[in-house]
């Protein structure tokens, strides 16, 4: 037996794997010592793949170049090798091997080398075994071989004979075994004779013998000693291993006398490198794609690995072999195993397709072939056939290469915080394939859609990528699998007809990089470029840029002229590599073009057609491809469905359910920060728009520092694309580019979202019952993602939910109602003289709703049986409609058959005598005539009214037949006398629907109509003041019964349109929910809501242009207004959102305050709700006495202003002067200013809106209980309607005389600014720049002198203005605040101006300017307001912390309910997961915080030391960079202050961090930004109020990031802040206090500064760690060098040697380690315990010590004894 210790193998692929397999079972079986193994190649890869199961992998010098048998002998000596695998070598030179390391002591497994060299002889072969007589000749020969196996005992095996005639150069491509048609004699003797060889030679191991026959003789042709992959079938039809059976057979092992038996049949393919196209030539390449399919009786041996290179020297890359009981089933099982075989091999090919189309063959499949048949197959082979298939496949893979260029562009514009639209693709693909051109039009049309059109063809296909070139395409009802190769400048295409190859001709696109004026181009179509060549020139911000051509190539199309416009991405030229002329291979004769017809996909009509036409709509909206042609398509029958389609239908809701989700999830996506309203949703005040671009720019949620809600609705919508998480993949990367794509199609389908919004407000009757939380959830988000976007998909989101959720119980409380109402009349007809009839009447008359049709359908049904009913209807119709006027006895009678009742009242002055009746229309005549004698008994003197309710049999009848029929009837009737009035209630139809017409009397008895009571009762007109309308042409519109809706043109201005609502509330019952205490007023709540649907439902009906503008609702509340202000502004609240974009100009509601010295006890007076839409301004005025004025010139102004979104300056005065609820504004006054003599300002008095500069200047006061005679300011109004502000010298002059004042009188200014920047005009230009200079000289005056400008930027800022405000609010030494709003923006160059010049754009001016994107992030917005009313009410806050009355020193001290010695201990702290504090006294504990090293909440100890009862203000919340730094303005003891505090934890950054800056930002450290906040805050506190800081400061951060962002400069300048401050410092360390904070918070710097500690705090220069590892090194290092322990250690060490002394220096090192760090804490505690806080206070750094209970009371104290130094 022989032993093998270490075997090299030296083979490679899969039979080197196998090798290795089959040892690694011998160790197993433990039959012998286990083997180690090396393998030993040539691989250019150190650690190939098929060497992971060696022990040892060993490459030969050399790689795979030439190698001598020396070399090689060398290696396998050097590896320790006893045996030798051989596998793969030199077939001439392989006994040479063999016999050099039998030399060498080295065994072989297998036959020695003098065996290798006998069999090696053909001449010598034929001696072993002669033929039996030459081959016929001229007959066919066929070719086969025969596996055997011997040992050194004399068996051997035949394990069967392969037939290889399908061979071509000696190399077989199909393998049969067992070889079919072989004779069983001829057989017999082969295999004799293949087993005889083996035994006259004594071999040993396994072999092939080749012979070669002609179906009667044979000849041998050779015998393989190393054809280890032609084993494959015959292992896999006999179950034998022939590689374990070759190694234990060396190792002695007797091979089984009985050979073993094999029935299945098994086919082999061998897969080749080289294009059969080209007769097998191989491109030398890299293989890109291996894959194998795995299924029963399949086996692979690959030679080769994705990512190996393959050459024409070893062209195998795999032996495919498959296995099945009869040849049919191992045929098939072959056939498919290559189908689903895909190699990709760079610049190259494989001979799979002609292994396919050699299987197809008949002859093939039907029996046996003989040596020459594949030769001839290949001589007579053709070109596969065109396939239409093959064109589809190309022009998806053109479409995506182009995707991925698209991608990568938009990819790399985000990287830059920038993204831009990405480039369209597939239009204008030109394909040549079959030697035929095709211009072709491709549409990504779904997830795995395409639509590909050539002219008037058109082709649907579906088409899953399997992998990197996979692919699976469904097209025309069939399905195919295919292989697509990116081949240079074209695609080789696999399909199971055979290989294909398909260019493109249309070249790569050139596009310019920025916005540009094209000056010229430079080349034309045809023309051959070079890499670099210029071709166009472009010019941008008034510079030119020569493009280049990005590759060599030729042109085949330019897409732009001189003198023309382009925008970023847009297309220069099409440029195609390769030389000039070069075209598409000629057509072969007989080649047809490709023929796309009938691959349309047919209509399915198992699909509903809501599916047919919502699924692609919702794949558009995702961003997915429709040709314009195919999108009108969809919307038109998107629409006809809508009109003819069931409402209810279940589908169809579905459908639209899922387009509504979609719209509503990429809404939310992407929106700017917008206005707060109260129905806002999880991500309604965030800046989505912002999130995702951050996103976008870092691909990863953490340094995107996405929201979890916004995170959340991100994974939803990328859900939809069938991408689940955020990590970044490819998948991530295209859903994301659609999704940003999608973004602009929301706008586009608003239409298609509001038509089906619309259809359910139409049909909601029907809906209500299919209405469920799912629904009212998603009317919701749609209304939260569209507010102020998509408003019209707003507001009808809004309106349906409002119908289907809110407007059914308010039904339901109606009908209950009305039930009690029926109640009663039934009761009082029954029991007319019943104890309760006087309570129950005035329940009748008290009904907040409608109760004529109740009356009038009682009486026609039931009063002509009951005369008790009769009188009771008549007498509630009475005492409701009349109910306002003083009632007289009421007489009841009848005449001719005719119930009346008969009243006198008075009114205003007027006694008129009132009849009442009810009867047909038509028996008015007869009823009047029956009523003249009661008439004539009515006094001559006093007015008789008659009051009429009338029906009409028959259909409904609108109110101008109403009119007209009332007016004919009339004519007829004769009442004896002159009527003042007469009034009737025509009713008609079913339902019934009813009319009233009132007709004032004429002195000839005849009667007019009164036009403004048409469907409004005369005395609710006069209660509702109708009269006031009478400028107005009116019409009624459709609304609730308790609700009058009137269009109304004004007579003197018909452009004026208006809608006015009109509505009464008869009680003020408050209700209580019991789960929130939230107080609610459910009648007024409701007929607002209901009038303000109704509005909104009227305004739909116009286009967006022509709707009507300044609405009015009126509610007349006759109950006495006793509501808190909370509770209107509540109210006001409430109403919002469904008064937004109501156009409502205001919200008015008489109402009548409890007044004991008013007529009456009651005050008559109007609450205005203004601006409801937007933000609700509650102000309270006098009740109107005139007539609504129709629209002048102020209100166009209004109008005007609105339109862009800013507000008109006389309102902002206004609002100022008046104040009001939701404001925060107490009222004031308002004085214009204007230029007199000089150049000042003087007061002026002129109407509102006659301003002549694009500015207003006034001087404005509000009293406060503080300041009560006022705080004055003078304001600066920019005026939106002239020129949008634009300035020129009549602006600027105003701005400096307004500057003079303010200086002169000592008072800020306050700046509502709006402005598009320089006057630009034909007789104007420069001069208007340089006042916009001089006023900025001013400005920098006035400042720098201590002056005050604050502004509130109102709308755009363009050019000057920004700058302006730079000066005044921005800047180190400034004190103003800038206020920006969600229509703020401020840019240098406004968006159009800078696309134009080329500039970098952004997507609108707020990327540009606006607050979330740019000026929150710089700081040099400090504050951010959700609305204009909200940031008037942060300014007025902000003056109650700064406002210096003229002549004083401070801001008032303010009263305060929160004592000046509370303990700040016992307030709350915030939960932090990294603090273990919950009271701030935890944060002081000895216990808890012995160190003062735990992290806490900064703001936290800020709130317990700030009054309770004095809301911060936070400056500069937003700015990036700066979160350790907090700045504060508050009260302390009620004294204003700033109040700084240092972040105390650890807060995560955004964005990108630089390797060379701090992970995050660190507790106690200012960073750059941080610095310059703390610097900014002290400059803007100086000289108005007192600061204080609590510092828990380590010191600054020194990383190299912060010293390139400016950290010594930011750092000084809080030094210069500190020395520079004018006022009282109080300074406080709560915790730490070490470092550079000691110079730029010393006292040194400002006397005026008082130094406390709290106890137990740390003041030092440096910590004592830091101090002993630096400062203090070498003290460190003498100690430890003086430790026994280390000496001990180094004396050990001296006296060692060798290995020993090896171990001892590992030892001395542990040991001086430890000590160290036992040295290092000895100092640090040493110098800790010496440089205490204690010491800072005796060497005067700090000035006292106060314990934590002492620390408000101590700031409050120390604030009155600096502010009583303070001159």
């Amino acid at each position: 037996m022989k032993t093998i210790h270490r075997l090299g193998v030296f083979d490679h692929g899969e039979t080197a794997v196998r090798v290795l397999n089959a040892v690694g079972d011998l160790n197993h079986a433990r039959l012998a010592p286990a083997i180690t193994t090396v393998l030993i190649h040539r691989d250019a890869d150190p650690q190939p793949w098929y060497g992971r199961e060696a022990d040892d992998v060993q490459r030969l010098p050399g790689g795979a170049g030439p190698c001598r048998e020396t070399d090689v002998v060398a290696a396998l000596q050097r590896a320790m090798v006893d045996t030798l695998w051989l596998g793969a070598w030199v077939p001439g030179a392989r006994a040479d091997l063999i016999a050099a390391c039998e030399a060498a002591g080295i065994a072989v497994v297998g036959p020695d080398a003098a065996t290798v060299r006998q069999l090696s002889d053909v001449q010598g072969l034929a001696g072993l075994w002669p033929p039996g007589g030459p081959l016929g000749s001229g007959v066919a020969t066929r070719r086969a071989e025969v596996d055997i196996v011997a040992d050194d005992h004399g068996t051997v095996w035949m394990l069967g004979i392969r037939d290889v005639s399908a061979c071509r150069g000696g190399t077989a491509l199909l393998c049969e075994l067992p070889a079919s048609g072989l004779p069983e004699e001829l057989a017999a003797d082969m295999a004799r004779a293949a087993t005889g060889i083996a035994r006259r030679v004594g071999y040993r191991g396994a072999g092939v013998v080749g012979f070669v026959h002609d179906g009667q003789r044979f000849a041998v042709t050779g015998f393989d000693t190393a054809a280890a992959p032609v084993h494959a079938g015959t292992e896999e039809r006999t179950g034998v291993s022939i590689i374990g059976w070759r190694l234990r057979i060396h190792q002695g092992a007797a091979l089984p006398a009985t050979e073993p038996a094999a029935t299945a049949v098994a086919f082999e393919a061998r897969l080749l490198a080289g294009d059969p196209d080209t007769g097998g030539a191989v491109t030398p390449g890299r293989i890109g794609l291996l894959s194998f399919p795995v299924g029963a009786g399949v086996r692979i041996d690959a030679s080769r690995r994705v990512g190996d290179r393959v050459d024409d020297a070893d062209p195998l890359l795999a032996v495919v072999t498959a296995c099945g009981p009869d040849r049919r089933l191992a045929l098939g099982r072959l056939r498919r195993a290559l189908q689903r075989t895909a190699v990709v091999i760079d610049g190259g090919a494989c001979n799979r397709s002609l292994l396919l189309e050699l299987l197809e063959r008949a002859d093939f499949g039907d029996g046996p072939v003989d040596d020459r048949w594949l030769d001839g197959v290949l001589a007579r082979r053709t070109r596969a056939a065109v396939e239409p298939v093959v064109l589809l496949a190309a022009a998806v893979e053109a479409y995506e290469a182009d995707h991925a260029l698209a991608k990568e562009a938009f990819f790399a514009a985000a990287a830059r915080g920038r993204p831009e639209q990405p480039a369209a693709v597939g239009a204008g693909i030109v394909l040549a394939y079959g030697g035929l051109s095709y211009t072709l039009d491709v549409d990504r049309v779904g997830p795995r859609d395409y639509s590909v059109r050539h002219g008037s063809l058109h082709a649907d296909l579906s088409v899953d990528a399997l992998g990197a070139c996979e692919r699976r395409i469904t097209c025309g009802g069939h399905r195919h699998r295919l292989l697509a190769a990116a081949t240079g400048a074209g695609w080789r295409i696999e399909t199971d007809g055979g290989a294909h190859r398909v260019e493109r001709e249309d070249g790569m696109v050139v596009r310019a990089g920025w916005p540009a004026l094209v000056v010229a181009v430079h080349v034309q179509p045809g023309m051959t470029v070079a890499a670099g060549d210029p071709i166009a020139v472009l010019e941008s911000m008034k510079m030119e840029t020569t493009v280049g051509a990005p590759m060599a190539g030729v042109v085949v199309s330019v897409a732009v002229g001189v003198n023309t416009q382009v925008e970023a991405g847009a297309p220069l030229l099409r440029l195609r590599s390769g030389p000039a002329g070069h075209a598409a291979p000629a057509a072969a004769a007989g080649t047809e073009a490709v023929d796309l017809s009938g691959l349309r996909e047919p209509t399915d009509f198992s699909v509903k057609v809501c599916q047919r036409v919502y699924g692609p709509l919702g794949h558009y909206l995702l961003g997915y491809d429709l040709p314009a042609a195919g999108l009108r398509k969809l919307l038109t029958e998107q629409r006809r469905m809508a009109e003819i389609a069931d409402p209810a239908d279940a589908a169809l809701l579905a459908c639209e359910d899922s387009l509504l989700d979609i719209y509503a999830d990429l809404g939310a996506l992407y929106r700017p920060k917008t206005e707060d309203e109260p129905d806002e949703g999880a991500l309604r005040t965030e800046n989505t728009q912002e999130h995702f671009v951050a996103f976008l720019q870092w691909l990863d949620p953490v340094r995107a520092a996405l929201p979890p809600g916004f995170r959340a609705g991100l994974e939803q919508a990328l859900g939809r694309f069938g991408v689940t998480g955020l990590e970044r993949t490819p998948a991530l990367e295209s859903a994301l580019m659609r999704l940003f794509r999608s973004f602009t199609r929301v706008d586009e389908l608003t239409a298609v979202v509001s038509a089906i919004l619309q259809r359910r407000m139409d049909h909601r009757q029907l809906l209500q019952a299919t209405a469920d939380a799912a629904t009212k959830a998603r009317l919701d988000r749609l209304t939260a993602a569209t507010q102020g976007r998509q408003q019209a998909v707003a507001d009808l989101a809004r309106d349906l939910r409002f119908h289907c959720f809110d407007e059914p119980p308010m039904q339901a409380v109606a009908a209950e109602l009305l039930a009690e109402m029926a109640a009663h009349l039934s009761w009082l007809a029954q029991q007319p003289d019943s104890a309760d009839r006087a309570e129950r009447i005035g329940r009748l008359v008290w009904c907040p709703q409608p109760v004529s049709p109740l009356l009038l359908s009682n009486w026609r049904q039931h009063a002509a049986a009951s005369p008790a009913l009769r009188r009771l209807v008549l007498e509630v119709h009475i005492r409701r409609y009349y109910r306002n006027c003083q009632l007289g006895a009421i007489h009841f009678g009848q005449a001719g058959g005719l119930d009346y009742a008969g009243v006198d009242y008075s009114l205003d002055g007027e006694q008129p005598h009132l009849v009442v009746a009810y009867l047909p229309l038509q028996a008015l005549p007869a009823a009047a005539a029956g009523l003249s004698p009661y008439l004539a008994g009515v006094a001559a003197g006093r007015d008789v009214v008659v009051d009429v309710a009338t029906w009409l049999d028959g259909e409904a009848v609108d109110m101008a037949e109403s009119a007209r029929l009332a007016g004919e009837v009339l004519s007829e009737c004769a009442f004896g006398r002159a009527l003042k009035r007469i009034d009737l209630a025509l009713t008609a139809g079913a339902p019934p629907s009813t009319h009233i017409v009132s007709f004032n009397g004429t002195a000839e008895g005849g009667f007019v109509e009164n036009p403004l009571c048409r469907d409004l009762h005369p005395m609710l007109a006069k209660r509702l003041e109708i009269w006031r309308l009478s400028n107005f042409q009116l019409e009624r519109r459709p609304a609730p019964e308790d609700v009058m809706l009137f269009f109304g043109v004004a007579h003197a201005n018909p452009a004026d349109r208006r809608l006015f609502a009109l509505a009464e509330i008869r009680d003020l019952d408050a209700a209580v929910d019991p789960a929130t205490g939230e107080v609610t007023y459910p009648r007024i709540e409701r007929t607002g809501l209901l009038a303000m649907a109704a509005m909104r439902t009227e305004l739909s009906r116009y286009a967006l242009r022509d709707r009507p503008v300044a609405n009015r609702l009126v509610l007349d509340v006759g109950a006495p207004w006793t509501l808190p202000a909370e509770h209107v502004e509540a109210l006001a609240r409430r109403f919002a959102p469904l008064a937004a974009r109501a156009g409502l100009e205001k919200l008015v509601l008489k109402v009548r305050f409890p007044d004991a010295s008013a007529a009456g006890g009651l005050r008559h007076a109007v609450l205005k709700f203004e601006d409801v839409g937007r933000s609700t301004v509650v102000t309270e005025g006098h009740a109107g006495n005139e007539p609504v004025r129709p629209l002048g010139s102020y209100q166009q102004k209004l109008l005007t202003a609105a339109r862009f979104g800013s507000p008109y300056p006389y309102e902002i005065a206004r609002l100022f002067a008046s104040g009001g609820a939701g404001c925060g504004l107490p009222a004031g006054s308002f004085q214009e200013l204007d230029l007199g003599p000089d150049d000042r300002l003087v007061p002026v008095r002129r109407e509102p809106g006659t301003n002549s500069a694009h500015l207003v200047v006034g001087l404005v006061s509000n009293p406060t209980e503080v300041v009560p005679e006022g705080m004055q300011r003078v304001m600066l109004l920019s005026d939106p309607t002239q020129g949008l502000g634009n300035l020129a010298e009549p602006e600027c002059r105003r701005v400096n005389a307004a500057l003079v004042y303010a200086a002169e009188h000592r008072l800020p200014v306050e700046w509502f600014a709006v402005c598009s920047g320089a006057l630009i005009a034909m007789d104007s230009g420069t001069e208007n720049m340089d006042w916009i200079a001089l006023t900025l000289r001013r400005l920098i005056e006035f400042t720098q002198a201590g002056g005050e400008v604050n502004i509130i930027v109102t709308g755009i800022n363009v050019g000057g203005q920004p700058y302006w405000n730079a000066e005044a609010t921005m800047l180190m030494h400034t004190r103003g605040i800038l206020v920006m709003t969600p229509a703020s923006a401020m840019v240098l160059t406004g968006k159009q101006a800078l696309d134009f010049s080329g500039a970098v754009s952004a997507e609108d001016n707020f990327g540009i300017g606006g607050y979330d994107r740019v000026m929150g992030l710089n700081g040099q917005a400090q504050y951010w307001a959700p609305s204009f009313p909200a940031a008037c009410a942060l300014l007025m806050r902000h003056y109650e912390l700064s406002y210096v009355v003229p002549g004083e020193r401070f801001p008032r001290r303010r009263p305060t309910s929160d004592p000046a010695e509370r303990d700040v201990c016992t307030s709350p702290h915030a939960a932090l997961a990294e603090s273990p504090f919950r009271r701030i006294g935890d944060l002081f504990s000895a216990e808890l915080n012995p160190e003062r090293k735990q992290p806490f909440d900064m703001r936290s100890v800020m709130r317990a030391v700030a009054d309770s009862d004095s809301p911060p203000l936070e400056r500069w919340k937003d700015l990036a960079e700066g979160d350790t730094s907090i700045v504060w303005d508050t009260t302390i003891g009620g004294i204003p202050v700033c109040l700084l505090g240092l972040e105390s934890h650890k807060v995560a950054r955004k964005g990108y961090v630089p390797a060379d800056g701090p992970p995050a930002w660190t507790a106690g450290t200012l960073f750059p930004h941080s610095s310059r906040k703390t610097a900014r805050a002290i400059n803007a506190t100086s000289g108005n109020r007192p600061l204080v800081v609590l510092a828990n400061l380590s010191g600054f951060d020194g990383s190299p990031e912060s010293m390139r962002r400016r950290q010594l400069e930011y750092g000084a300048e809080i030094g210069r802040a500190v020395t520079n401050f004018k006022g009282p410092i109080v300074f406080i360390v709560v915790s730490r206090y070490h470092g550079g904070a000691f110079v730029v918070f010393s006292k040194a710097l400002n006397a005026s500064m008082e130094i406390a500690a709290v106890e137990g705090s740390v003041a030092s220069v440096i910590g004592g760690t830091p101090a002993a590892a630096t400062v203090f090194a070498r003290e460190v290092k003498q100690r430890t060098d003086a430790d026994p322990q280390v000496r001990a250690a180094r004396k050990a060490l001296a006296a060692a040697s060798g290995a020993d002394a090896a171990r001892l220096r590992g030892v001395l090192a542990e040991v001086g380690e430890r000590v160290r760090s036992q040295k290092l804490g000895e100092v640090a505690a040493e110098f800790d315990a010496i440089h205490t806080v204690e010491r800072a206070l005796r060497v005067g750094s700090v000035d006292r010590i106060i314990s934590a209970r002492e620390l408000r009371p101590f700031v409050v104290d120390a604030l009155e004894r600096g502010m009583a130094r303070c001159p």
